[in-house]
């Protein structure tokens, strides 16, 4: 049946890993098949390629489905393939594979198991048979893939793939890039001290940094980077801490935990995102309930006029137009740090015991969570009492680790003092995300809210500062 002439021969190719990354794989399928077609004396009218995709992950693939429409339109009625398990390792989509190669008589010929005739009862209990096998396979090769890589995340060890950004491999252990590791650092401790990822992204391909792959920055993959624990010197498997890595540490533990905290909070995001437009917005308090204030505008007689209101609604919460407190503000700033000895003592002042007593507490809440995970395993608690113990203690941890963040905002201040005129020529040039991290680093501002009497006038009288380090 398979041999007749004048077939009108489609051939189809996959390959789920393409490592080399140029279609390499499905090249050598395609010639092999080419070769059987001219043996069988079956002219070839198509090429189907999906490369780089599993036909056991279950992701769609674009030109098997063009294949069986194909099929099922009566225009193909020869397929070729390297083995079965190119085409299916799912019984379902092997029916629907059958059902097409039925209804119009299309004949399946393989390289690597010959002909399968599905117009059989017999032919077809093979192709089920080859295709449960394909399955089985499938399924216990990523049992194993999975098995592996829990083990070696247990381990610390590599578990393969691009080595990350900020190491390289040598003798098969990790070593610390540093060109790339001081961009970790700058990156942590610019975010920490409130740049946004946007800035990051921006500063890094200004700069001409490129990513492990020698591509541009993107915003993913700065919060990608931002967020790997082996920069701390941990291992992880899928989002959970495993223990010690044996990728030597970058960055602290304690920075680590303080930007995957930073980042998971909401509240750092903005109106407009991570785009911050407004000097103040977010970091202005209203003075009767301590909400922070955001911005929105109106028109005027001159144009826009921004202002910043309280995000609470209702009567006597704090308004405030924005251009006058935010130039009380920046002069206000600008003159602190015209004291070079005060500046420079403020950002190298260490968090004390305060930080310590944090850091103890976090170590302290981490040990309840593995305490708990125990008991759990060993029947000793419910599920139920699991999932209480650990909303609680991680409504602690993420308070205790949001402290650790706020104390290290000093870091924005180093370098930052000296003479008025080169601090006000600093601060006239500099982003609004560094004028908002040196006004986080040092006050905390609020508005009190206007009595209804009173004139419709700036009032610096209503503005409240609370330093956060003498």
């Amino acid at each position: 049946m398979g041999n007749k002439s004048n077939t009108a021969a489609a051939i189809y190719c996959r390959i789920s890993k393409d490592r080399e990354g140029a279609g390499l794989g499905v090249q050598r399928q395609e010639q092999d098949c080419r070769e059987l077609a001219a043996s069988l004396g079956w002219t070839v009218t198509r090429v189907y390629t999906d490369n780089d995709i599993s036909a056991y992950s279950g992701k769609r693939r674009p030109e098997y489905e063009r294949l069986l429409e194909q099929m099922r339109a009566g225009r193909v009625t020869g397929v070729l393939t390297w083995h079965t398990d190119r085409l299916h390792r799912s019984p379902r989509e092997l029916e629907s594979y059958i059902d097409a190669s039925e209804t119009n008589g299309v004949v399946t010929h393989t390289v690597k198991a010959g002909e399968i005739d599905l117009s059989t009862p017999s032919g077809r209990a093979v192709a089920r048979t080859l295709g449960a096998w394909a399955r089985y396979e499938s399924e216990h090769k990523s049992e194993r893939i999975v098995r592996k890589k829990l083990q070696l995340a247990q381990d610390g060890a590599f578990s393969g793939g691009p080595v990350p950004f900020g190491w390289r491999i040598v003798d098969g252990t990790p070593v610390i890039e540093e060109a790339d590791a001081a961009e970790i650092r700058k990156a942590v401790t610019g975010f920490l001290a409130g740049r946004s990822i946007g800035y990051i992204v921006k500063d890094l391909n200004a700069r001409g940094i490129k990513t492990r792959r020698g591509q541009l920055w993107t915003s993913t993959a700065v919060r990608n980077m931002l967020m790997r624990p082996t920069h701390a010197g941990l291992s992880a498997y899928r989002g959970d801490i495993m223990g010690p890595s044996t990728f030597p540490a970058i960055i602290s533990e304690d920075e680590w935990r303080a930007v995957v905290s930073t980042l998971k909070n909401p509240s750092r995001l903005t109106q407009n995102g991570n785009k911050v437009k407004h000097l103040l917005a977010g970091l202005m308090l209203c003075g009767k309930c301590g909400e922070p204030m955001k911005t929105s505008s109106r028109r005027g007689k001159g144009g826009q006029v921004y202002y910043y209101k309280c995000k609470t609604t209702g009567e006597g919460h704090a308004f405030q137009t924005a251009e006058p407190v935010e130039a009380m503000i920046a002069d206000i700033v600008v003159q602190f740090l015209s004291k070079p000895e005060k500046v420079e003592r403020l950002a190298e002042q260490p968090d004390g015991d305060g930080g310590k007593s944090l850091r103890e507490r976090a170590v302290s809440l981490r040990a309840r969570l593995d305490e708990a995970a125990n008991s759990f395993a060993d029947g000793a608690i419910s599920a139920k009492q699991m999932g209480i113990i650990t909303a609680r203690v991680n409504a602690d941890l993420e308070d205790v680790e949001n402290q650790l963040a706020s104390m290290r905002s000093g870091n924005i201040l180093a370098g930052r003092g000296g003479s008025l005129e080169e601090v006000r020529e600093w601060w006239d040039g500099a982003g609004i995300e560094d004028r908002r991290a040196v006004i986080d680093a040092l006050m905390t501002v609020y508005v009190d809210p206007v009595r209804k009497s009173a004139p419709r006038q700036f009032m610096p009288e209503r503005i409240r500062i609370e330093w956060k380090a003498a």
